[in-house]
């Protein structure tokens, strides 16, 4: 997680939100190994989670090295090439059933159903 490892220790703005104090509710999450915290609503939310979480996150706010360390993560096939991998990006954020689910949208699920003992939360 070496690349990604400044997106989540870097302190968040947390400007205004809806009860007027400034703060928000944050959940204590491991990520790789990695205590991060995230914003309540991003893990509870839907729509709000999948606005972050998208092609156009991947595609405009990643830098390559980012990109190119998650794509790590995916699976390998016998003649692994890039126009592969970007079908398999392509899919994953279009909410393709992939077997059993959607990965993504099983995590969303998982995060906003879930106790944060059950889920690997701390």
């Amino acid at each position: 997680m070496d690349s990604l490892d400044h997106m989540l220790t870097d302190p968040l703005e947390l400007g205004p939100c809806g009860d007027g104090h400034g703060t928000r509710i944050m959940e204590d999450c491991l990520l790789g190994g990695t205590r991060v915290s995230l914003p309540e609503d991003l893990l509870e939310d839907p729509e709000i989670f999948f606005d972050v979480v998208s092609l156009s996150t991947w595609q405009e706010v990643l830098s390559d090295s980012q990109r190119e360390h998650l794509q790590q993560f995916l699976p390998q096939f016998p003649e692994d090439s890039a126009e592969q991998r970007n079908e398999l990006i392509l899919a994953l954020f279009s909410g393709e059933n992939f077997r059993f689910g959607n990965p993504l949208h099983i995590a969303q699920k998982l995060f906003r159903d879930t106790e944060p003992a059950e889920s690997g939360f701390v």
